[in-house]
């Protein structure tokens, strides 16, 4: 899919409405970084580079779109992207695509994740997914399930690190798909409890997982 085709069919689910989004192929040309950003990845192969650089070029793209300049993102120490005073974003690569969000005002904290359609290594399924959390999708079988698990997971992760700043694993969190349900079962992150919303687009073999918190 082109960048172009996934723009279209983004802005026809309304599943980024009121956000500024942007989508770019991976981009290899180092000029299009500033200083700051392309410090942290002197040691990174050409394809890891060229996906960071399309993912800064599709957040300054998004970034435009609510009226912000041109700034760097660079990486933080945590590897998470420092964005601007008062912006809240996200960035996802996918499918020989990156795409990013960016928003201000009233969301805390936004999570987006791009992921192919396609079934999970089995050898994998336990560390992401529960039964009950894939029967959920049934009929899917459990590999196609607990990808698209797996992306809503993720996307909730994103939307919750920078408010909390901990790190752990999906089993802290039960997604109850396709409800789009998501909760924490363990006492990190947000806290046990917590509900933090997503949505879920499947698009031309594509998985979209957006999650914002007010």
């Amino acid at each position: 899919m082109t960048p172009k085709a996934l723009s279209r069919a983004l802005a026809d689910t309304g599943l980024l409405q009121g956000l500024g989004w942007s989508v770019s192929l991976p981009v290899d040309d180092p000029d299009a970084l500033f200083d700051s950003e392309r410090a942290a990845l002197r040691r990174a192969v050409p394809a890891r580079l060229a996906e960071f650089t399309g993912g800064r070029v599709a957040a300054r793209a998004a970034m435009a779109r609510i009226g912000i300049g041109a700034q760097a993102i660079p990486m933080q120490d945590d590897r998470a992207p420092l964005w601007p005073q008062g912006v809240a974003g996200s960035i996802s690569h996918g499918g020989g695509l990156c795409l990013a969000v960016a928003a201000r005002g009233p969301w805390r904290g936004i999570g987006i994740d791009l992921e192919p359609d396609a079934d999970m290594d089995a050898a994998l399924i336990d560390a992401i997914a529960t039964p009950a959390e894939l029967t959920g999708l049934a009929p899917l079988p459990p590999e196609r399930a607990a990808m698209r698990v797996f992306s809503a997971k993720e996307a909730a992760y994103k939307a919750q690190y920078p408010l909390c700043r901990a790190l752990f694993g999906f089993d802290a969190m039960h997604a109850g798909l396709p409800l789009f349900d998501m909760r924490m079962t363990r006492d990190i992150g947000l806290g046990i409890g917590a509900r933090i919303p997503v949505r879920q687009e499947i698009i031309a073999g594509l998985i979209v997982s957006l999650s914002l918190l007010p």
